[in-house]
């Protein structure tokens, strides 16, 4: 497995862009239509997810070629996300693997992971045609799901950018979760959930369920337990190198577990499952926003300040 060994590099000066926006909001429609006309105005190649290009609420000039998320061409030069968070989750999920670079612009509210914001489109736009863009690394992770079916042992991989969690179904109830840290047994965890984390993931599902804030270039996964049955189960923060793998020990009469790998890909677990979570071979690479995740924190939600 690959660590977080390198540093970054730079966005060399783009020739093809992709444009990635919200598919629900009629503001990212809008600054996608721009940055896509100031993109083909400076010669550069634009694409969009080909579902966009026979939409009725996006009017894209000509120009604009249509991509699936199976097909994106090793020339790709860089990944811009026109939304949230999660908008550039879903951006970053069609190019981590490839190594291609991410770069967000929040439309969104908190926005921990947008490099800029709307007003800095056109700045963004000219830095990337220039070769002004750097990207640094985060952790990704791999996920493997093995369970056995009449006596063969199956297997189901994915992959995450923000989280993995496992969490009842509809019926609530204690889930029990035997859970081990490298060749290490930790605990089994008796809980309405578990949260595994990357530092990218730390202020999503981990941060509401009290799990701890990671900087971002952390090279550590968080396991964080969702309402655990004892107090005395509290997060925990491992080095990435270490593997964890969590089995599935129940219930396994009414009730359900379903594991969700960034609120994109779903499973229903069943007995005995076992889920093992490693760094991610590429890590993702993106363009980190200007301001710390410390900063987003302190500005949106009030933290309080120094003395001036």
């Amino acid at each position: 497995m690959t660590r977080l060994t390198s540093k970054g590099g730079v966005v060399p000066p783009v020739k093809l862009v992709m444009l990635y926006p919200r598919e629900d909001g009629a503001r990212a429609f809008e600054v996608t239509e721009e940055a896509a006309r100031r993109l083909l105005a400076q010669g550069v190649k634009v694409a969009v997810p080909k579902d966009l290009l026979s939409s009725s609420e996006l009017r894209l000039p000509e120009g604009c070629i249509g991509l699936d998320s199976g097909e994106v061409p090793e020339e790709l030069d860089l990944m811009i996300a026109l939304g949230g968070d999660g908008t550039l989750l879903r951006a970053s999920r069609w190019v981590a693997a490839l190594s291609v670079p991410v770069v967000g612009v929040n439309l969104g509210d908190l926005g921990f992971l947008s490099a800029r914001n709307r007003e800095d489109l056109g700045d963004l736009l000219e830095d990337a045609v220039a070769g002004k863009l750097s990207w640094e690394p985060r952790l990704r992770m791999a996920i493997k799901v093995e369970r056995t079916v009449d006596g063969e042992r199956r297997s189901s991989n994915a992959a995450a950018i923000n989280d993995v969690y496992i969490k009842h179904g509809e019926i609530p109830r204690l889930l029990r979760l035997a859970t081990y840290i490298g060749d290490q047994y930790m605990a089994t965890y008796k809980a309405d959930g578990l949260i595994v984390c990357t530092p990218l993931g730390s202020t999503a599902y981990n941060l509401a369920a009290g799990g701890p804030i990671l900087a971002p270039n952390t090279d550590a996964f968080t396991v964080t337990p969702i309402c655990p049955h004892s107090l005395t189960h509290r997060p925990v923060v491992t080095n990435s190198g270490s593997a964890i793998r969590i089995v599935y020990a129940g219930p396994s009469d009414i009730s359900s577990a379903f594991l969700t790998t960034d609120g994109q890909w779903n499973l229903k677990l069943q007995l005995g499952d076992e889920i093992t979570i490693t760094a991610a071979e590429n890590p993702l690479r993106i363009v980190p926003a200007r301001a710390s995740v410390f900063q987003v924190l302190a500005n949106k939600l009030g933290w309080s300040r120094p003395d001036a």
